[in-house]
């Protein structure tokens, strides 16, 4: 079955706007757990740009796994990277202080929102495009 250009762009604008809505309320949640329960600065962890572009390029490869892997492995993959790569990156790019429990816990925070919402967008987005291409045969 061919598709059309309408629906490659409708999917393309569905899966930019998952990645993106899933980096940005994965680093806030974040951002607020971490201020309350670990004590880390809310500025530190929200008002960096650095910080959201790691969200995007880790929700990106999410994107990436969902794309190329079947759902489980996926969500096995998407986690592992979610919770890694920020950590190794804010421990040795950014030079973090904190010590790597606290970066871990605060990753896997983010790792488990942001594939959460980048999921639950995605598959929202998913539905209104099918619902949209039943409504349009009619």
């Amino acid at each position: 079955m061919a598709r059309s250009a309408a629906g490659i762009a409708r999917s393309a604008v569905v899966e930019t706007v998952s990645v993106i809505a899933g980096a940005i309320i994965g680093t806030l949640v974040a951002a607020i757990f971490g201020w309350l329960f670990l004590s880390l600065g809310f500025a530190t962890l929200a008002a960096s740009p650095s910080v959201y572009i790691l969200a995007l390029v880790t929700v990106t490869i999410f994107a990436v796994l969902y794309g190329y892997l079947p759902a489980t492995p996926a969500v096995l993959g998407s986690l592992a990277v979610g919770i890694l790569l920020p950590t190794v990156i804010a421990k040795f790019a950014f030079d973090s202080t904190e010590t790597l429990a606290t970066l871990l816990i605060v990753n896997l925070v983010f790792a488990v929102v942001a594939l959460s919402v980048y999921r639950f967008v995605h598959a929202s987005g998913l539905v209104r495009q099918a619902a949209s291409d039943v409504a349009d045969r009619t």
